[in-house]
């Protein structure tokens, strides 16, 4: 069995250790979170030990592997410290928010010669594949453009996250629509961006951190996108994301609306149904699920992840540029 740790134990390290659960190759072997409240409802969830500091888990079990689903800005330590030991890796997006830090933290990856899959999930996003497979198969011809709409309702910075003053929407949305843009266009590469941000709802709320934010990136092929963000939409809103794209080629068009779940539910409060990633027979079908049993399966198969290091660090030079601009009021390079 490949042992796992995970650290950060919030949403998603919950998530990703009921995941493990399901699988017949893998097995959660302990946990890490700074809350010590969180670190003992976890142990006492799951049945194994746990630890304050990252460190002191790794340097205490006999771990192949460990999830990262710490803050955006928090998941250096936990990558060198792994690297160092050898331990394979998957890391939530993005994988830093500093680009040198991303630098150091794909060295450190590339030197150990381990496994590392950043956690892009919509790669495994049945909508998207679909997607990837009608642009590989040249079912639009070559693409001229994307436009992506990625949006939060304000549930998300003032209510589910803690730490969103000490992030911005461009750094916890806008890596999943850049990912798909950039998997999409496989091998061509962004080299400009120029972009905005509104800061005035969040900040009147004492979270200083931006409302929204919008940027077209140039292609090394002379083609652009854009991608706008927020996370501001009203909590009366259908789902608590809103994600729309829309991929333009010289031979056809794509539209992809996960907003739209196809089951929708009248009554008190109009919702729609999550219906992507609904458990089937008692297994987790949703892309995040999927995501985790193909960083199982490169461990044991002795394959490389492609959402790896490279694609994190690439992903986190584009955000970062968008940071820029919208501090520089310029077009900046990638």
């Amino acid at each position: 069995m490949i042992k796992f740790g995970i650290v950060g134990m919030g949403i998603r390290g919950s998530m990703f250790a009921d995941t493990l659960s399901q699988n017949p190759y893998a097995e959660l072997a302990a946990v890490s979170d700074a809350y010590e409240t969180t670190l003992n409802a976890s142990m006492e969830k799951y049945g194994v030990p746990g630890y304050l500091q990252v460190e002191d888990m790794l340097e205490s079990e006999a771990l192949d592997a460990i999830v990262i689903a710490t803050p955006d800005f928090l998941h250096k330590k936990p990558v060198m410290l792994a690297a160092r030991q050898g331990i394979h890796i998957m890391v939530e997006k993005p994988f830093s928010t500093s680009v040198e830090e991303a630098e150091e933290m794909y060295a450190a990856v590339e030197k150990a010669g381990i496994k590392c899959l950043v956690a892009f999930e919509n790669r495994w996003n049945s909508p998207f594949v679909a997607v990837k497979e009608a642009v590989r198969n040249g079912d639009i011809g070559n693409i001229l453009t994307i436009n992506t709409r990625l949006n939060d309702t304000i549930y998300v910075p003032t209510k589910m996250l803690k730490w969103a003053g000490e992030s911005t929407p461009g750094w916890f949305l806008f890596p999943h629509a850049t990912d798909i843009a950039l998997w999409l266009k496989s091998g061509v590469l962004p080299v400009s961006v120029y972009a905005v941000g509104t800061k005035k709802k969040l900040a009147g709320m004492g979270i200083d951190t931006y409302d929204s934010m919008q940027t077209i990136v140039s292609f090394d092929d002379g083609t652009h996108a854009t991608f706008t963000t927020s996370w501001v939409l009203p909590e009366s809103m259908p789902l608590i994301y809103d994600f729309k794209v829309e991929i333009i080629g010289d031979d056809g068009a794509l539209y992809i609306d996960l907003s739209d779940q196809m089951v929708r539910k009248g009554g008190s409060v109009y919702s729609h149904v999550h219906t992507l990633g609904t458990p089937i027979n008692g297994q987790y079908t949703a892309a995040p699920h999927y995501m985790l049993h193909s960083f199982v399966d490169h461990i044991r198969l002795d394959t490389m992840p492609e959402s790896g290091a490279a694609a994190g660090l690439l992903n986190t030079k584009l955000v970062h540029a968008i940071h820029r601009s919208v501090l520089s009021g310029q077009v900046e390079q990638v």
